[in-house]
């Protein structure tokens, strides 16, 4: 145990201050117009741990976001299909904003009792996210390998060469069922 100086108290102080005024613009933002709280930014504050840390969830999350945001002013829409596997998910980061992984498609081809069934989400409730998790893998394979691809290049061979978003954000309909 360490007794804090006040010069440690201080910085203690103002780094909790800066947070919680960034958690209230960010509760202020567009994405979160219309949201009531019955808690502060202070109190949400107070409840983390000092350790900054961003899920990769949460990075997609911001991207789905900005993705529907732009298509709603441009009042156009963000075509996508269903993914199953790591090769059509890796082809489809080339061409489509989004991934979509239907909880039928899931319970027919990727159920984890091997037990393919209707569209009624009477399969095992890991059989969505275990998919999810192992697309989301291999696009995180994708990107680390065309991430150590272009770096081995120099700026201009980069410049000459196509790039991938291979973090597509992934849409699961795991829903109940019947439709």
């Amino acid at each position: 145990m360490t007794i804090l100086t006040k010069t440690q108290l201080d910085s203690e102080t103002k780094k909790f201050d800066d947070e919680v005024k960034a958690v209230e613009a960010w509760f202020k933002t567009p994405r979160f117009e219309g949201v009531k709280r019955p808690y502060s930014a202070k109190e949400v504050v107070a409840k983390r741990g000092t350790l900054p840390i961003e899920y990769a969830s949460n990075v997609q999350a911001k991207k789905l976001w900005n993705i529907v945001q732009t298509h709603k002013k441009n009042k156009t829409a963000s075509i996508t299909y269903g993914s199953l596997d790591p090769i059509q998910v890796a082809q489809m980061g080339k061409y489509l904003e989004t991934i979509y992984v239907s909880g039928w498609q899931c319970s027919s081809t990727a159920s984890t009792s091997n037990e393919p069934g209707p569209d009624l989400a009477d399969y095992p409730m890991d059989t969505v996210p275990n998919k999810v998790e192992h697309l989301f893998l291999a696009q995180c394979f994708h990107d680390r390998k065309q991430r150590e691809e272009r770096l081995s290049k120099s700026a201009a061979e980069r410049a000459k060469m196509p790039f991938t978003d291979f973090l597509r954000p992934i849409v699961a309909d795991g829903d109940t069922g019947h439709g």
